[in-house]
């Protein structure tokens, strides 16, 4: 049935995309001259390396003529009777200037080297930044972290993310618990999650940010705002791209951790490929944690009365446990494939339902469990069919289940106490629950990557997902809600072309096409009825960057972007999140802004300094509300539409570097959304909540670091740090500013909390132990309607990693 609709939209939208093909072919530069008028020159650009150089400027008597495409060549046609003054340049390369004599010219390829520059380079080496350098150096307002520098600590993929200005990764307990990443005030399902280049919209509940060990990752990429056409996904207000911890040759990487609370995570990465192209790459992962760690709340001492007393508790329902592993195997390096791989990823996990949307809500038996069996699919290859097309495909689909169990009818206090409940309960703690369901999750992504000319990229992707939920619930086997369909697909296609005529200058311009089928189901007086809606929605924007100098650069981006409600807004999560399968999608004009600039001085001195502007203009926002009561008087949340929000940003970001041994980096954020539906439904008065700041979102935090390297430590080749973190939130209100009395408005405090560690590595990184605190003030933090994060925490690690 999907197909249908499929096919009437890109009916209905066929003329746009051939508009734009159109616009985009009027705007190529001609390639060529009639040949008798034509003089060619064709030149492979390399480094001192003998790499090539990709993207290097190539100009002609002053003229921008072209530049390298990603292996360093280029061809460039002129007039016989044109000066022969050639001049190549590139960003941390000396500039080339060289006199071509007319014998080189129609005489096959001629090799030009560039030397390195200096300052760019201690620039780079003084601050580390060259496996991450390209990526940050995009038009695109993109900052890329690399990981690997961390591998040492205990930390895991949402506390990296954490140290990005303008990112939060909000959480709702410990290890395993719900989280969300904030992305300058846009969050949840609004900021998509990438690993590899491929949407991890179905790896279910045993792969989150918070359980996803930090060797795991090599480097992450998070794009503020517009995102990339070769993402694929339909995010509001940013992405983040995981790339996993994979290198060239054969390689070994192992790691065990023990904390607080009784918490184990144990990582291992493995990758080998044999001479005649046999590749085999196996990982996996262990997390375990009673989280049973300190809180400070009003506790219930006699549940039958109900009185409360300020009491300091431990958790004691909040285990968790969780194992992946995943295997690829195929072939790399061969004439058809660059690389083809065919994976399994396997894994499980068990998390106890300490709290639901509040402390006061407090249970003693609810769980949830899910599994993920997901196969997979990739092939890469470069110059496919003719040189400069580059093609990639990846795929999967989960065959996984979650279960949501809530069979015990007590009710607990926060001292593990409970009695009987009544016989008017609906049975459970919330509900009589032992659903278990299956989202049957599929996706797969197209990348198409030509390079039309030196100075002229084509890009193409097409993105789709799909899902069907199907569960059943033994206890309640009448229950209609369980019989309803909830089916979901999404399609996006996205086109974009990348222009570097100008000097020192990158721009890209792109057309998105989002598409979307809901199947579920409406409920009217107690009767469900069949709910079916198609949306189709055009975006488009782009994104520009402009060298100042070696050492800074100017980003400009702008996107009209739409993002589909996500499979738990529509359906629920059947645990704290109650369905609302009517939600429109949300839409947002996205302007992004970034000057960033290194100064270098005396040789060991490196200051990178960036600044962001944001402003965002957002129709039917989704954001989750706490909905009534249900009638076991625990809180539910709901995703609700908010027709109009604004917000505008800023955030500051700084980082010092001497030499490789000192580094001190910090950050600012500031986001202002502002609700600017001036009349709700249905009434001609003007709304109490009108130009309020949205409630439960922080808009003012930051953070701070400093560590320092010492080389030769007690053994040859070793190497000690220390570093030392330090992490701001600013209170902000807990629902609607304007809503209630001034001194009854509820407030989560300003939160100020500190990190440090050791790390100690030797035998050239070959053994290492790292030893990690985490909120050594034991102060209290919140993320999400008070429910307070771990309390003071120590972590010891080791880790063996071998490369050949």
């Amino acid at each position: 049935m999907y197909l249908s609709y499929y096919s009437v939209y890109v009916k209905r939208y066929t003329k746009y995309i051939l508009t734009a093909l159109i616009i985009i072919c009027l705007c190529l530069p001609a390639r060529s001259q009639s040949a008798d008028r034509q003089t060619t020159l064709s030149g492979l650009v390399v480094d001192q390396a003998k790499s090539p150089v990709a993207h290097a400027t190539i100009m002609l008597d002053g003229k921008n003529v072209g530049k390298t495409n990603a292996k360093g060549l280029f061809t460039i046609s002129f007039s016989k009777n044109a000066p022969l003054n050639l001049r190549i340049s590139s960003i941390g390369k000396k500039v080339l200037s060289e006199k071509v004599s007319r014998d080189e010219l129609n005489a096959g390829t001629k090799v030009f080297m560039l030397e390195e520059e200096v300052n760019q380079l201690e620039a780079i080496e003084i601050l580390g930044l060259s496996k991450v350098d390209e990526v940050n150096k995009q038009s695109f307002n993109v900052t890329a972290l690399d990981a690997t520098k961390l591998h040492n600590t205990s930390m895991d993929v949402g506390q990296l993310i954490n140290r990005v200005s303008g990112v939060r990764v909000r959480e709702s307990g410990g290890l395993g618990s719900q989280t969300a990443i904030s992305l300058n005030g846009f969050t949840g399902n609004q900021v998509k999650l990438f690993l590899d280049g491929l949407p991890i919209d179905n790896y279910g509940s045993s792969f989150q940010i918070n359980n996803i060990p930090i060797n795991y990752i090599n480097q992450i990429e998070v794009y503020k705002g517009v995102v990339p056409v070769w993402l694929g996904g339909d995010a509001l207000g940013g992405a983040i791209n995981l790339v996993k911890n994979t290198k060239v040759g054969n390689f070994l990487d192992a790691s065990y951790s023990y904390g607080s609370f009784n918490t184990h995570r144990a990582n291992f990465n493995l990758g080998y490929i044999a001479k005649n192209g046999f590749t085999l790459e196996l990982n996996g992962y262990k997390n375990y944690s009673k989280n049973n760690y300190w809180v400070d709340i009003n506790v219930v001492p006699d549940i039958e009365s109900g009185v409360t007393i300020p009491d300091r508790v431990r958790r004691f329902h909040d285990q968790y446990d969780n194992q992946m592993l995943g295997v690829n195997v195929g072939v790399s390096n061969k004439k058809w494939a660059d690389q083809f791989l065919v994976g399994l990823q396997l894994g499980d996990n068990h998390a106890d339902i300490q709290t639901g949307n509040r402390m006061d809500d407090v249970f003693g038996a609810r769980f949830r469990e899910g599994t993920i069996i997901l196969p997979s699919l990739y092939y890469k290859k470069d110059d496919f069919l003719l040189e400069g097309l580059d093609i990639s495909l990846r795929g999967s689909f989960n065959l996984g289940k979650e279960k949501n169990v809530d069979t015990v009818y007590r009710q607990f206090n926060w001292y593990g106490e409970s009695i009987p409940k009544g016989q008017n309960s609906s049975g459970g703690e919330v509900s009589r629950e032992l659903y278990t369901y299956k989202n049957n999750n599929g996706n797969a992504a197209l990348n198409v990557k030509y390079a039309i000319n030196p100075t002229n990229t084509l890009y193409f992707n097409n993105t789709f997902t799909s899902t069907d939920r199907k569960g059943e619930n033994p206890l309640q086997p009448d229950n209609d809600f369980y019989k309803q369909p909830k089916q979901l697909q999404k399609n996006i296609t996205g086109l974009a072309l990348g222009n570097a005529d100008i000097k020192n200058m990158v721009n890209q311009v792109f057309i998105k096409h989002y598409a979307q089928h809901v199947h579920s189901y409406q409920v009217n007086n107690s009767v469900y009825s069949d709910y079916e809606e198609s949306r189709n929605m055009l975006g488009y924007g782009l994104a520009s960057s402009y060298a100042l100098g070696i050492n800074s650069q100017v980003k400009f981006s702008y996107e009209k972007t739409y993002r589909m409600p996500a499979v738990d807004e529509l359906f629920g999560d059947v645990i704290n999140l109650t369905a609302n399968p009517q939600l429109k999608p949300e839409s947002s004009h996205n302007f992004n802004l970034n000057v960033n600039h290194t100064f270098l001085w005396k040789e060991k001195n490196a200051l990178s300094i960036s600044a962001d502007g944001i402003y965002r203009q957002a129709k039917d926002f989704i954001r989750y509300v706490n909905s009534a009561s249900n009638n076991n008087n625990n809180m539910l949340q709901m995703a609700q539409n908010q027709r109009d929000v604004n917000n505008i940003g800023a955030d500051f970001e700084v980082h010092y570097a001497y030499e490789r041994k000192l580094n001190i980096a910090g950050s600012v954020t500031y986001q202002n959304l502002r609700n600017r539906t001036k009349y709700e439904t249905s009434t001609t008065d003007v709304s109490i909540f009108y130009k309020d700041r949205l409630p439960n979102i922080p808009y003012l935090f930051g953070h701070g670091d400093i560590s320092y390297e010492w080389k030769d430590v007690l053994l040859p080749n070793s190497n000690l740090k220390l570093g030392a973190y330090v992490y701001y939130v600013h209170d902000y209100f807990l629902r609607w500013p304007s809503a209630g009395a001034a001194n009854t408005k509820e407030v989560i405090p300003e939160q100020l909390s500190y990190d440090a560690s050791l790390v100690y590595s030797f035998a050239s990184g070959k053994y290492n132990i790292g030893i990690d605190g985490r909120n050594l003030s034991d102060a209290l933090l919140y993320d999400n309607y008070m429910l307070q994060k771990p309390s003071r925490n120590f972590s010891i690690k080791f880790r063996y990693t071998i490369t050949k």
